[in-house]
């Protein structure tokens, strides 16, 4: 066989040995001495290969988009799994939109179990808190509602899918695919939390175009370190209000007379998520004042 020079997707990573998806064919892959060392290939990367029984990665096109921990590049397409149960932690919600957001990917929230009552309010909720912010989508992996509907948005996108673990992530894929391809996580209902099943990131390839990449969860995301008085530009639902600040360069926090406060309190904006943002821009600050440490 004759060495072929090719350029693909990296799809699975386990141990150091990769899989590259290209014109249709999956080759087995290492990594070339220094990037193995760097560590420096994550899923989704845009590889150069050099394939002659076996697959040497040579080189890694510079990324368009990355998430770190799980590390996935190049999406178009960040898919946040919710559901009422269990119960979403709406801080780190707003964390992977913001992640998602700096580096221009698109964010759709699918909120799934909607053939559930809990679910449909979260909906109905985030709807209304969102709405500036996100694409919401209702549906039910189990009966399939929606499915149509958000197939119809993703279809021909490199699609990152994060969730908490027994939202109905892996239960999601295999409506999708139309096969068990993935472990289907159970709730425990000692604590009411989910037990991890699936650990490693992989692409799933589907027709028309569309890949999935399938995350562990988003429990160990951290937010990209912005500068503080840029945070607020991440908050698209705050702008009508940013205009009735006192001061021009308001960052909506310890200022006086802030129009967005004020908004938040008046129930114009939801006040949870107002609160949330003080707490990550409190965070931020150490985190922006400490990032040379």
């Amino acid at each position: 066989m004759s060495k072929k020079h090719l350029t693909g997707r990296v799809i699975k990573g386990v141990g150091g040995v990769y899989t590259v998806s290209s014109d249709g064919e999956h080759y087995k892959c290492f990594a070339r001495g220094k990037l193995r060392r760097d560590g420096e290939i994550f899923i989704g990367d845009i590889v150069d290969i050099l394939y002659d029984r076996e697959g040497i990665i040579e080189r890694v096109h510079e990324r368009k988009s990355c998430l770190v921990r799980p590390y996935v590049s190049n999406m178009d397409i960040l898919l946040i799994v919710v559901a009422a149960i269990p119960a979403p932690d709406m801080l780190l919600l707003d964390k992977l939109i913001i992640g998602a957001d700096s580096q221009d990917v698109r964010c759709i929230i699918a909120v799934n179990k909607c053939d559930q009552d809990g679910s449909v309010q979260l909906a109905d909720i985030l709807k209304r808190d969102y709405r500036d912010v996100a694409e919401i989508i209702k549906i039910s992996a189990h009966t399939g509602q929606g499915l149509d509907e958000l197939l119809a948005v993703l279809r021909g996108n490199y699609v990152c899918m994060a969730g908490q673990s027994a939202v109905g992530k892996s239960s999601l894929i295999n409506a999708i695919v139309g096969d068990a391809i993935s472990e289907t996580g159970e709730l425990s209902t000692k604590s009411a939390r989910g037990r991890h099943t699936t650990r490693h990131v992989k692409i799933y390839e589907l027709d028309g175009g569309l890949q999935i990449a399938d995350t562990c969860g988003f429990s160990m995301l951290e937010m990209p370190i912005v500068s503080p008085a840029t945070l607020k530009n991440y908050y698209p639902d705050f702008a009508p209000y940013a205009r009735d600040c006192q001061y021009g360069n308001c960052n909506h926090a310890a200022e006086e007379d802030c129009g967005v406060r004020r908004a938040a309190e008046q129930g114009l904006i939801s006040k949870s998520r107002y609160d949330r943002y003080l707490t990550l821009y409190n965070d931020n600050v150490k985190r922006w004042n400490s990032r040379y440490d």
